[in-house]
């Protein structure tokens, strides 16, 4: 049946074969009063359905199979691997060529995926981002972060690192595992020794900073602000914090957990009481919070 754009075509084939079929015209005559072949006539008689008056449309002229498509074989054996191993396709292409099958990785990903075996990639929780606020006073924006550590007999420990951005003001904790509600913690305990209340945290995405942490937060009335994802110059403070705490608190890169605890708490005591700050007018972080509290 040759291919044909008109949209009446279909409705010009039913009326010739309901002609043949009901008036008893003969193919080559109703073939002439068309202006068909009677070949093309008998061809669309046997595609008419027997029970209604349907039109006869054109079929499509593409092949129903692709010359250069993968044999079944293939395929089965595709799918029986992946449903069998459950590995992901590099795997399998690897065992297919191990088997003797010529097929590359691109096919057995498009494989994988027309035939619904790819696992879905579920989508990141969008929240909407909340404005950085202006540190105009202490606790308006207090950035968060952590310093992993690795054992030098294997394992790892954690600092958290804390910095009021208003005033300077930092603490910092020791632990052993890295877990959201560690980091709730170390706020409530940070905001007991500075004295005054938290408005606003910010800090990575890192897993520590997750939706309980967010929630936890919630229910004390302080607001999370995650920093952009690959740009640390947002926790500025906290990052620049962390980078002294490693300079001046520790003789050594890998500081001994043994007493990694005391150094911590001497050094606070002098960064908080002692240390100058050039952004502080050279006064101390108690200095300067002090003169803003009164």
């Amino acid at each position: 049946m040759s291919y044909n754009t008109n949209p009446f075509v279909g409705k010009a084939r039913r009326d010739a074969v309901w002609e043949v079929k009901t008036k008893k015209l003969s193919c080559a005559e109703a073939a002439t009063k068309y202006g068909v072949h009677r070949t093309t006539l008998w061809r669309w008689i046997k595609k008419a359905p027997s029970h209604n008056r349907e039109y006869i449309p054109t079929l499509p002229s593409r092949p129903k199979n692709h010359p250069n498509q993968m044999p079944q074989e293939t395929v089965g054996r595709l799918v029986e691997l992946r449903l069998q191993l459950g590995r992901c396709a590099p795997i399998i292409h690897a065992h297919l060529l191990l088997e003797g099958y010529k097929i590359s990785l691109p096919t057995v990903s498009r494989i994988l995926k027309r035939k619904g075996l790819v696992r879905k990639k579920r989508k990141a929780k969008y929240y909407t981002p909340l404005p950085r606020p202006v540190a105009s006073c202490p606790g308006s924006l207090v950035q968060m972060d952590t310093i992993h550590y690795v054992k030098n007999k294997g394992g790892r420990f954690y600092l958290y690192t804390l910095i009021d951005t208003y005033s300077r003001l930092a603490y910092v904790e020791y632990h052993s595992k890295l877990r959201q509600k560690i980091s709730y913690e170390v706020i409530k305990t940070a905001q007991q020794k500075f004295g005054f209340k938290f408005n606003t945290i910010q800090t990575d995405n890192g897993p520590e900073f997750k939706d309980w942490f967010l929630f936890a937060l919630k229910r004390n009335h302080i607001a999370l602000r995650h920093s952009r994802v690959r740009k640390p110059n947002d926790n500025a403070h906290v990052e620049r914090f962390n980078r002294t705490i490693q300079e001046e608190c520790f003789e050594s890169r890998n500081p001994n957990p043994r007493t990694v605890k005391q150094e911590l708490n001497n050094y606070l005591d002098y960064y908080n009481h002692n240390r100058l700050h050039l952004g502080l007018h050279c006064q101390t972080p108690t200095q300067f919070v002090a003169k803003v509290l009164i």
